[in-house]
């Protein structure tokens, strides 16, 4: 029965934030076969909503769905990640020059304060709260640029960068450097340094791909790429 509480549309929205923020916490593992009477217990939902945030996540290739199975949480795939990379290396590229172009002082404030959010988290291990951080760096350096579009399609390769694999896998020696590169890259952006930002950002991107690939073969046992 659908509760009361919460009309259809609602009930669908909650369902699938709620799913994806187990997807992100590692409660739904790459490969786990998705059991709609458990999700729709745990989220106090109906199975239709479950349904409908399942189609939306399969749309946003978070989960598969397998004829006669039923449906799964997608694999982690190196190879998926580092095109991943290259893909968020264009976006970065194409962000970084309109952002300088329109940066104002209420935005470079806004850059600097997710900067230090970043830099300011104190753990021993990458968390997804440090990967999140620092996405959010990322981001409003574009949203700087006021493209809703590269700033949309860049928020969603972070998702499927950051969302899909165990973030305790990195070195935590990345932690520092992450930090160090940030402020050196809003240094050049504050300078309307172009040329110098994107050539700082694509080192950055690389770098960060490396510790990544190397952090998701270090958690599931695998060095072939």
């Amino acid at each position: 029965m659908e509760s009361k509480a919460f009309p259809p549309e609602n009930a669908s929205n909650r369902a699938y934030r709620a799913i994806k923020e187990m997807i992100s916490q590692y409660q739904l593992v790459p490969g786990q076969k998705i059991t709609y009477d458990q999700l729709a217990k745990k989220i106090r939902v109906s199975k239709t909503p479950i349904i409908n945030a399942l189609n939306r996540l399969e749309q946003e290739e978070f989960v598969v769905l397998v004829p006669n199975r039923g449906f799964f949480i997608k694999e982690i795939d190196i190879e998926e990640v580092a095109e991943l990379f290259k893909v968020r290396e264009a976006l970065e590229m194409a962000v970084m020059e309109v952002s300088i172009r329109n940066q104002d002082p209420k935005m470079m404030r806004e850059v600097e304060k997710a900067m230090v959010a970043h830099r300011e988290y104190h753990y021993d291990i990458v968390t997804r709260k440090r990967l999140a951080l620092d996405a959010s760096f990322h981001l409003k350096i574009a949203e700087m640029g006021r493209n809703k579009n590269l700033t949309r399609l860049l928020r969603h390769v972070f998702e499927h960068i950051y969302l899909r694999h165990r973030s305790e896998g990195i070195h935590p020696k990345r932690l520092i450097t992450a930090a160090e590169e940030h402020q050196i890259i809003f240094d050049a952006i504050k300078e309307k340094k172009i040329g110098k930002a994107k050539i700082l950002m694509r080192q950055h991107v690389r770098k960060g791909k490396i510790s990544t690939i190397t952090g998701i073969q270090k958690a599931t046992g695998s060095f072939e790429f």
